[in-house]
């Protein structure tokens, strides 16, 4: 976590965060951030940490890959996933340096060829091409093993093609960008950030829609970037999930919440979610852990008026609440007043 004053190491005296809009050079192109940096209060000599270089570089790095079309090191991660392999076997299937794959997925920037590349081998048609061209590499045994897996992945995409139509009405778009805190929506980790909340803080819907909006933004105040892949809108009662009426039909349909009915929660009728199985930490970073915590911590005690009231300091909401647009992470997550 970004700590607003620090000590300074060129004093007995602090250090105090600032920040302020800068264009910084990546790769023969420059990109607008809000760069972070402390300043020692008697010297005034301005330095950085490590953590305020992850979160500036992150702004960077995000852009870098939404103005080129490359992909994000979930999305990196979860294709090799999806085939079940090593990031060693995935570098020699797609004829990559040894360790290339891993350090893609720990956040390294790929090149634009090979960035594509590696979105083209999701579909499961141009894998099973990789495939071939690399059979002598892997082996006869590794070969058909991936290639019958492959097989198997475009009959169930063929057979999960109304999961997919839902997923598109509950998300504008699957691609991470500035709205969506540069993370691919993720209903699963959607999910389980429900039940997460279900034991740490409550999930009345109004209350809910506030503890995701903090979640978000404050992990993208932190490091560069979302959690859960939603996007927001302000709306009279704060902001919340732009589609978050349908979110919460499709989540309520699976196995791990049911959604339940109150008539009376402090003087008005609301509904919330009960979990029915238990909280995979599996699918969270154990930074994406402390802010969850962080949240719900916060906000234990608040009742869904009074988290709504909260919010409407936030300039998220005030600057969106006339146009009802989405709401910018790059814009509003570094004013967040709430952390």
């Amino acid at each position: 976590m970004i700590n607003e004053v620090i000590d300074s190491p060129f004093s007995n005296g602090k250090a105090t965060l600032h920040r302020k809009p800068n264009k910084l050079p990546f790769r023969k192109d420059e990109f607008e951030v809000v760069e972070h940096f402390y300043v020692c209060e008697e010297t005034k000599e301005e330095f950085t940490t490590s953590a305020l270089d992850n979160v500036n570089l992150n702004q960077v790095y995000n852009q870098y890959r939404k103005k080129n079309g490359l992909p994000f090191p979930d999305k990196i991660k979860a294709i090799r996933q999806k085939y079940g392999v090593s990031a060693a076997k995935m570098s020699e299937i797609l004829g990559l340096g040894a360790n290339t794959y891993r350090l893609y997925e720990q956040g390294e920037i790929p090149s634009i060829g090979n960035g594509r590349l590696i979105m083209a081998s999701e579909d499961p048609f141009e894998f099973k091409k990789f495939l071939s061209l690399s059979k002598e590499i892997i082996g006869e045994k590794d070969f058909e093993k991936l290639d019958k897996l492959c097989e198997n992945i475009i009959r169930e995409d063929e057979a999960n093609d109304v999961i997919k139509f839902e997923t598109q009405l509950v998300f504008n778009t699957l691609m991470p960008d500035e709205f969506t805190g540069y993370r691919i929506p993720n209903l699963e980790k959607i999910s389980h950030m429900i039940v997460f909340f279900s034991a740490n803080a409550d999930t009345w819907i109004t209350k809910l829609n506030k503890l995701f909006f903090y979640s978000d933004f404050l992990s993208f105040k932190n490091c560069g970037s979302g959690i859960s892949g939603l996007d927001y809108r302000a709306i009279e009662r704060g902001p919340v999930p732009s589609k978050y009426g349908k979110l919460y039909e499709v989540v309520s349909e699976g196995e791990l919440l049911e959604r339940k009915y109150d008539e009376e929660y402090h003087g008005y009728s609301g509904s919330y979610f009960e979990a029915r199985l238990t909280f995979n930490d599996l699918l969270f970073d154990s930074f994406e852990l402390e802010i969850m915590n962080k949240v719900a911590t916060k906000f234990k005690t608040f009742t869904a008026k009074e988290i709504k009231d909260y919010s409407h300091h936030e300039d998220a909401w005030t600057n969106n609440i006339e146009t009802k647009e989405l709401i910018s992470y790059k814009d509003y997550a570094f004013k967040l007043k709430a952390f």
